[in-house]
């Protein structure tokens, strides 16, 4: 549960009152050496706090241009830009000996991809263990930080140009804070998931970042995303395909944003009327390219059409919903939500409006299926949680009242029915 104390927000049964010492001031690395002995320490200690600061408004990667890293006695803060290898940091992040501590981490793990082409191992990401605990979720790390080390961190520099150097001072004392504190909040996070009996739904939830698929989008992903897909045929998601591959690659090539290179919508337009001429493609509207480039990208249309229908993208069909999902779906809904607010725990862990239609459909389908595997919410700790509570209230086994003894109106489940 949490209570709000005077301003700020405290977890009751964890030690979170207790003063703080000052942070370590930052060290600024230099030279190699000073990476490498940092790497032993966490070795040593078996754990670091991690954290980067990146641009990635302008570039086809991100471009990272800070490494924050902390110990429980030590923040280190490393400049890209002055050449040191990288890669015993990225490999303490891939390897199993240390925990890598972050917050929202899944942008600043892909480091560890890019440097040694390995997934993370042994991640906690203070942001979704939070969730479990009866936090909101997401949740910045400015609340959790004041919330359970009573610090106001200073406001986010979100509109800095991390790559201007030299970095100045207030820069230098962000980038430490982002770090500084994460040991200390993990072992908040980490005592109080264990007295609520979470802390395996927790380690199953932050597998989730070992998974090298999470930061390499797979091409059905890519072309699902598109807008507009949903109305073309196979031979024209062929076309989708092939210039996804080619923009890709373009993009790379000349250091762009993908969707700078070419816009999704006139990638779509250019699969939909299977552009293949010069002067159709050169007249859309917000084309950036040159004619060398737009001479290729018509000789990709071509190539594409050429192929069988057996190499052909499957079009999935258009599900249309059914009168009677909309009303369940908002049931389900509900009925998650009250759980969530009774159990402390983040709806936005638990569920989203696709996984929700996607048990609803199940349910109305299950004598034809048969058998829960693959739906999501049904699942691992989720199912634990709420898969049996969600069946039976759509089933109609168990009914669903708004109970107001406790002062604040909830929704809650009542009792399953006898027979």
């Amino acid at each position: 549960m949490i209570a709000r104390t005077g301003g700020m927000e405290a977890i009751h049964g964890a030690c979170v009152l207790t003063r703080r010492p000052p942070i370590p001031e930052p060290i600024l690395v230099e030279n190699q050496n000073q990476v490498e002995q940092f790497c032993k320490v966490c070795l040593k200690e078996k754990r670091f706090a991690f954290d980067t600061e990146f641009v990635m408004e302008d570039r086809y990667e991100s471009q990272v241009c800070l490494i924050q890293l902390a110990t429980s006695e030590s923040v280190m803060l490393i400049d890209p830009f002055l050449g040191l290898d990288l890669r015993p940091i990225a490999e303490l992040i891939a390897g199993k000996r240390t925990e890598t501590v972050v917050h929202a981490g899944q942008e600043d793990l892909v480091f560890s991809v890019q440097q040694v082409g390995k997934p993370p191992r042994n991640v906690f990401d203070t942001q979704l263990a939070a969730g479990f605990v009866g936090y909101d979720y997401p949740l910045s790390l400015q609340r959790l930080v004041q919330s359970t080390q009573h610090v106001r961190l200073h406001k986010a520099k979100t509109l800095t140009d991390w790559r201007r150097r030299p970095l100045s001072p207030a820069q230098i004392r962000y980038g430490a804070e982002d770090v500084s504190y994460l040991l200390q909040v993990s072992d908040v996070l980490k005592s109080r998931s264990a007295e609520l009996g979470r802390s395996e739904w927790v380690s199953a939830e932050l597998k989730r970042f070992e998974d090298i698929s999470l930061y390499q989008r797979a091409e059905e992903d890519k072309i699902a995303r598109l807008k507009g897909v949903g109305a073309l045929n196979g031979q024209q998601l062929a076309v989708v395909r092939e210039l996804l591959g080619w923009r890709e690659e373009f993009a790379k090539r000349v250091n762009r944003p993908v969707r700078a290179a070419l816009k999704d919508h006139l990638l779509v337009e250019i699969a939909k009327h299977s552009m293949v001429e010069f002067a159709e493609v050169s007249s859309l509207r917000g084309l950036n390219l040159g004619h060398r480039d737009i001479h290729t990208l018509c000789r990709v249309v071509e190539q594409a059409l050429a192929l069988s229908s057996d190499k052909w993208p499957v079009p999935k069909p258009h599900e249309l919903g059914k009168p009677h999902e909309a009303p369940l779906v908002a049931l389900a809904t509900a009925v998650i939500r009250g759980y969530c607010m009774e159990n402390d725990l983040a709806y936005g862990l638990v569920a989203t409006q696709r996984s929700i239609t996607e048990l609803v459909r199940h349910l109305s389908e299950r004598k034809k299926k048969g058998r829960d595997q693959g739906v999501e919410i049904l699942q691992g700790w989720r199912g634990e949680a709420v898969g049996a509570l969600l069946q039976d209230v759509l089933s109609g086994t168990r009914a669903v009242c708004v109970d107001q003894s406790g002062g604040e109106p909830i929704i809650r489940a009542l009792p399953a029915r006898s027979e």
